[in-house]
């Protein structure tokens, strides 16, 4: 995203992109990495929220004061959650949402 214009924060969101101008954007490819050898790839829609002027990156940074993180809605859009209660596990499948 280097060669794209950054613009003002928006509110939760630190890391934005003035694309006036822009004809076309290429969004990096972005992938989550879990314990157990597990990763994720993010859809291109879960990368970026904001308006054809203003695109930012849809993470919010946690508290400084915390290990929580939250793995938020905008990123699992398009993904099925299957949860392993008995077994302590997580799941996720690309494409499982439409």
């Amino acid at each position: 995203m280097l060669k794209y214009k950054m613009s003002d924060p928006a509110p939760l969101l630190d890391t934005c992109y003035d694309l006036r101008g822009s004809t076309s954007v290429t969004v990096p490819r972005i992938r989550f990495s879990f314990s157990g050898s597990v990763e994720v790839d993010l859809d291109l829609r879960g990368v970026l929220f904001g308006t054809n002027e203003k695109l930012c990156l849809a993470f919010a940074p946690s508290h400084p004061n915390t290990d929580l993180s939250i793995y938020g809605n905008v990123q699992q859009r398009t993904f099925e959650v299957v949860y392993d209660v008995a077994g302590g596990r997580i799941g996720f499948r690309a494409k499982g949402c439409s």
